[in-house]
């Protein structure tokens, strides 16, 4: 599929052809006709410096591709409740949506985002130096490009120890890729690789005073990338801002910018280039492929029909008639792809084939129904489909259709990365599927078209399309499915010994008239109401509850509760991350519930839950067994706090709902009259680190965090009550946490609070801000950096314990 649609709509089709304007049909050719390339190389989404990425790909003609080593999994969510995996899902459809604006294409290493590391030997060590490398290695001999970009120093100065590392890897990858000794078995399948050249996409970020240390500087090139492109109506400030505000999950929306843009860039390693990237390129489509072709190119370029772009076809055909006769290579196939959907654009030709539905189980049998129109007086015809002769005429703006029989021996579609467990670096088993950003398409048609007497082979991916009223046209990708998925409300479940709580488990069936069974398989000295569960649904899609008690005992055992069907495979569970800004994805993971036996005591109450940033935190308070109700920030007017004993703020509310400082008055009264008001995490701005974040008594936040799990713990207060009651907390409660232990702690606090943890990573200084808690007025005010949103999904015990004192803290 091309990923380079017009820039004007995004993603108006994902079908095979998008038609794009004439003037986005040049520039496309312009891309062709250039032999230049780029790899830039950074860590996460979001590290990519889109503007300079639009610059390149679309200023300089220059084929740009974006390496990631992760795709975001430890990182946080502005918009919904996915973390972990499913946040590396959604993120990577964020960057393959900014790809879709900056025409860069998109990479991405076998390495998991674990969160926040402060150096990059941690990185490395948890990695696995030599397996990135030989990615990033293996990115480079694959793309082989002129100049290597990386967006951070290989020091500390990056911030981040997965930033580091990544600069590290490109300057090691720089000589390895080179080494015919470094990795013999991918030199044999792919060569070796010279850079010509890295530099470091450097800033004002780093050293405020780099414009004069960069002027008339040899070490530096120095670039204005905000030029306007007449083709595109827009500058590559303005594309480049669009591309980034894709990265929706994680707040990156912003205004377009205009105008001049200055970027500097660091020369590292390699050749010192003295005025452009692309100085030393000497490749030549006169050796390529003759003089001819490209003298030929070279006046198509110049008297190219924007009017009427199917006049530009003969010429075309022309050109991919004399490549053709070259030599077979990666280089060949790509730009023959490239000069192919050249020519479909300029017909105006669009194709596609739907389903009847979105999901298939193994052998369902369908009928698909394909249409392709040719927009354009050029003779084409449609000779063949999945390799069954059609030879029709495309006559002009006349629809074909045709029906096709289908059946699925797919296998289930999931993110190719999720389909092994993983830890810190993901388990990629097939080949072909390394650096690739997405899975292929489950069902992807090949197409042959015959234009002008020249055959263009593409692939139609199989869609299904409805009409949303409220919306108009939608389409999502055709899937394979399991006959039916059960999947758990939550993550994990939480039981003191003797408690019992109704599990609800939501049945999807992908097939009509199902008739199956779901087993219980419960950890050890679980108790269950009941163990099968007959499974009768009659419609495909159509969805139903079931229900089971689950009691924990003395004995009981942490552990995994696993549905079956009835033949004893382990049923998966069905997620959807359903957003505007990208297609809908769908994983596929083992149905499991994490069934925890844990001593958490609570004093009864009720608590008002404030939502910030999408999170389950509610769901955890409410298994604590408190009678919890969610509100928005705008419901405040309305609610008697005075009904609540502790009311809480969900995270980062203060970055997405700045209104709530209207509000403070209000909860600030409820503290002073008797009440109990948590204050969760918020980030702090760094161009306004001093922000007050709606304390009674003062504080602020830092940018100070505890990226180590098992950093050792200091109770600073521990015969205060929070520590004591209604849970004696200890150091076990520390056990066995994950990612991390917080961030954003507060610090310069009025002397009133009162910190009650000291943790440091290693080789750092104690940081005391992760909990702090002041007494105002009759009730009291908590702030609290620990990171209970990844603790308590992931049935940390010692949080759970932690935060049901915190919920259940008078003051006395």
């Amino acid at each position: 599929m091309n990923r380079f649609l017009t820039l004007f709509v995004f993603f108006i089709t994902t079908t095979a052809f998008s038609n794009p304007p004439s003037s986005r049909v040049f520039v496309d050719l312009q891309k062709f006709s250039s032999l230049k390339k780029v790899l830039y190389i950074a860590a996460h989404p979001d590290d990519e410096n889109t503007r300079a990425l639009a610059w390149l790909s679309l200023g300089e003609k220059a084929e740009t591709a974006y390496l990631s080593l992760t795709r975001g999994d430890g990182g946080q969510n502005l918009i919904g409740e996915e973390l972990s995996e499913d946040l590396g899902v959604l993120r990577t459809q964020e960057l393959l949506a900014a790809r879709s604006y900056d025409g860069a294409q998109q990479y991405f290493s076998k390495a998991v985002d674990f969160g926040y590391s402060k150096s990059a030997d941690e990185t490395f060590n948890k990695w696995g130096k030599d397996l990135i490398l030989s990615d990033v290695v293996l990115m480079i001999r694959k793309f082989q490009p002129d100049v290597i970009i990386t967006r951070f120093p290989p020091d500390e100065r990056a911030g981040h120890g997965h930033h580091t590392a990544s600069a590290i890897l490109a300057i090691e990858a720089f000589d390895k890729a080179a080494d015919p000794n470094y990795l013999p078995e991918q030199v044999k399948e792919f060569g070796t690789w010279q850079t010509t050249s890295l530099y470091w996409n450097a800033s004002n970020w780093w050293n405020k005073e780099i414009a004069e240390l960069a002027k008339n500087n040899p070490d530096y090139l120095v670039k204005d990338i905000g030029g306007y492109n007449e083709q595109l109506g827009m500058s590559y400030n303005e594309i480049g801002t669009l591309a980034r505000s894709q990265h929706k999950c994680q707040g990156f929306g912003n205004l377009l910018e205009r105008g001049s843009r200055i970027e500097y860039f660091m020369y590292i390693k390699g050749t010192k280039l003295k005025n452009d990237f692309f100085e030393k390129n000497t490749k030549s489509w006169k050796t390529i492929v003759n003089s001819t072709f490209d003298k030929k190119l070279k006046k198509l370029l110049d008297d190219f029909d924007f009017a009427t772009p199917s006049s530009n076809i003969s010429t075309l055909i022309e050109l991919k008639t004399e490549l053709e006769k070259t030599e077979k290579s990666t280089f060949r196939t790509n730009k023959l792809a490239q000069l192919n959907q050249i020519i479909l654009d300029c017909m105006g030709l669009h194709a596609e084939i739907n389903s009847t539905d979105y999901a298939f189980v193994a052998q369902e049998k369908s009928k698909l129904i394909l249409e392709v129109i040719n927009r354009s007086s050029v003779e084409a015809s449609l000779k063949s489909i999945d390799g069954i002769a059609i030879n029709k005429p495309l006559v002009s703006n006349q629809t074909l259709i045709d029906t096709l029989d289908f059946q699925n021996s797919a296998p289930i579609s999931t993110p190719y990365w999720l389909n092994n467990p993983f830890t810190t670096v993901f388990t990629v088993e097939d080949k072909n599927d390394f650096l690739k950003a997405e899975n292929d398409p489950t069902y992807n048609y090949p197409i042959t078209i015959e234009v002008d007497g020249s055959i263009i082979n593409a692939t139609l991916p199989l869609e299904f399309k409805w009409k949303d009223p409220s919306y108009g046209e939608r389409r999502r990708a055709a899937i394979s499915t399991p006959d039916f998925s059960a999947t758990f409300n939550d993550k994990s479940i939480i039981l003191q010994p003797g408690q019992t709580k109704t599990i609800e488990v939501k049945v999807h069936s992908f097939k009509a008239d199902l008739q199956d069974e779901i087993v219980i398989d419960a950890p050890s000295s679980w108790l269950l109401s009941q163990t099968k569960f007959p499974v009768t649904i009659k419609n495909k899609q159509e969805e139903q509850i079931i229900s089971f008690k689950l009691t924990a005992t003395n004995k009981s055992e942490r552990g995994a509760l696993v549905l079956k069907n009835m033949k004893g495979e382990i049923l998966k569970s069905f997620t959807e991350i359903k957003y505007d800004h990208i297609p809908t994805q769908v994983i596929f993971k083992s149905s499991q519930l994490e069934c925890i036996k844990i001593d958490a005591k609570i004093k009864q109450g009720k608590i008002a839950y404030i939502k910030g940033v999408e999170d389950v935190v509610p769901q955890a308070i409410q298994q604590l067994g408190f009678e919890i109700d969610v509100f928005t920030v705008s419901d405040l007017s309305l609610i008697d706090l005075n009904k609540y004993q502790t009311v809480v703020f969900g995270i980062r509310i203060y970055n997405v709902h700045n209104e709530l400082h209207n509000f403070e008055n209000k909860l600030f009264a409820y503290v002073e009259d008797g009440g109990n008001l948590i204050m969760q995490y918020n980030t702090v701005s760094r161009s306004n680190p001093s922000a007050k974040f709606g304390g009674p008594l003062p504080f602020e936040l830092s940018r100070n965090r505890v990226t180590e799990e098992d950093a050792k713990v200091t109770f600073l207060a521990p015969e205060h009550p929070i520590m004591n009651y209604p849970n004696k907390i200890t150091q076990k409660d520390f056990d066995n946490w994950v990612q991390e232990r917080g961030l954003y702690f507060a610090n310069n606090w009025d002397e009133a609070y009162q910190p009650l943890f000291s943790w440091h990573d290693v080789n750092e200084e104690a940081q005391l801000g992760a909990l702090i808690v002041a007494k105002h007025g009759k009730g009291q005010f908590i702030y609290t950096g620990i990171s209970f949103f990844r603790e308590l999904p992931n049935g940390v015990e010692g949080a759970y314990r932690l935060f049901a004192n915190l919920l259940s803290y008078d003051g006395k």
